[in-house]
């Protein structure tokens, strides 16, 4: 097969979905997202740098339809049980 074409039966091709949900989902997707990153090591102060970039498309959405304030108390909300001095 040419490399320009697709193959349906390809199991690594990448392939979209949509998945319904409710009309506002923000703050259970960003969520996903902060506990996402923060497992991949990144640190909490580049977080809101995520979501302000528009080519991370699902964090920017929400940033652009909560604000930054509102996306910045919910990255400090989710981390800090992982912050917390004990």
């Amino acid at each position: 097969m040419p490399k320009d074409e697709t193959d349906r039966d390809d199991p690594l091709e990448l392939n979209g979905a949509v998945v319904p949900c409710s009309e506002d989902n923000d703050e259970e997707m960003a969520v996903a997202f902060i506990e996402e990153f923060l497992m991949l090591d990144y640190e909490p102060a580049h977080l809101l740098d995520i979501f302000r970039d528009p080519n991370h498309v699902g964090p920017h959405r929400v940033y652009v339809n909560k604000g930054e304030a509102w996306v910045a108390g919910l990255i400090a909300k989710t981390l800090e049980p992982w912050t917390q001095s004990s």
